[in-house]
């Protein structure tokens, strides 16, 4: 008797995993750079657009732009432009002193759990 692959899985070298991603289900956004790797600055590639990512959920909307910047002092800023009203979006900063939630988020509980 021949078995039948399920439609939603494939074979890797680790055995069946699905074909289905975080991405497809809507657990997560899918991150759309703006500019390539290894693309080089232009007219129409300007250096503010690098490093910029749209995270697009299940139905192909912008959730929100990320990028990251370099402070004169050599730490890192964090930019998050949501594209989505205040009430659909929270933050979670992870930091090595402890988790710190923004928009009404409790920064202890599972994404899931938080709405």
């Amino acid at each position: 008797m021949t078995q039948r692959k399920n439609e939603t899985q494939t074979e890797s070298a680790y055995g069946p995993r699905s074909k289905i991603s975080p991405y497809d289900t809507g657990a997560r956004c899918e991150p759309k750079p703006w500019i390539p790797y290894g693309t080089t600055v232009t007219k129409a590639t300007p250096a503010e657009d690098f490093g910029k990512v749209d995270f697009e959920d299940d139905q192909g909307s912008i959730v929100c732009v990320m990028h990251v910047e370099r402070r004169a002092d050599g730490g890192h800023v964090i930019h998050v432009d949501p594209q989505c009203s205040d009430d659909e979006i929270s933050v979670v900063l992870h930091l090595r002193s402890g988790d710190v939630g923004l928009g009404g988020v409790d920064a202890d509980k599972p994404a899931d759990a938080v709405r």
